[in-house]
């Protein structure tokens, strides 16, 4: 008797770094950067509010929460302030150079806990970062919230990350930007 066999699923172990190639970097501040990375064909699953071991070859690596989209597990996004030796040297790659990635760790932010509950969303700085999968996330899945409000502050307009999609986030009708 014959048996087909089930396609073997890959299955990566977080604990391993893997090379991706950086695609683009923008400034966002004098300080701080982001960087959107080719996970490769199988992409990078994620949830919002997780986080990555960047490694800076021959630097060292650095715990960097995601910032991208998690509908999007074709592009990685990764937002940096550049304070130490490896996020300095992860400011001076260039696209096409690569990074090493660990991960993605966390459990994160509960999402799906708030499902017919208005959200409110308060962030710092660069800790729009890490909360900024949460706001895709909820806006991706607008039917399923209630109010939306994003309280953001910085410390002066100089600052200030993700302005032009700030804007854009303004403009909407269903979600609250002060």
């Amino acid at each position: 008797m014959a048996t087909t066999a089930e396609p073997a699923t890959i299955q990566v172990d977080p604990m391993v770094p893997r090379p991706m190639r950086i695609l683009r970097r923008w400034a966002e501040t004098d300080d701080t950067f982001t960087m959107e990375l080719d996970p490769g064909p199988d992409g990078y699953p994620f949830v919002p509010g997780q986080f990555n071991m960047l490694y800076a070859f021959g630097v060292g690596e650095v715990a960097i929460s995601i910032s991208g989209d998690p509908t999007t597990p074709s592009t990685l996004i990764h937002t940096v302030r550049a304070v130490g030796a490896v996020t300095s040297a992860l400011r001076d790659l260039e696209p096409g150079d690569s990074v090493g990635v660990r991960g993605p760790f966390g459990v994160g932010w509960p999402v799906d806990e708030a499902i017919g509950q208005d959200v409110v969303i308060i962030a710092g700085g660069i800790g729009l970062a890490p909360l900024r999968p949460a706001i895709y996330h909820v806006l991706g899945n607008r039917a399923r919230y209630g109010q939306i409000s994003v309280g953001i502050g910085f410390r002066s307009p100089a600052e200030m990350i993700f302005e032009e999609e700030l804007r854009e986030w303004r403009s909407r009708f269903d979600l609250e930007i002060e």
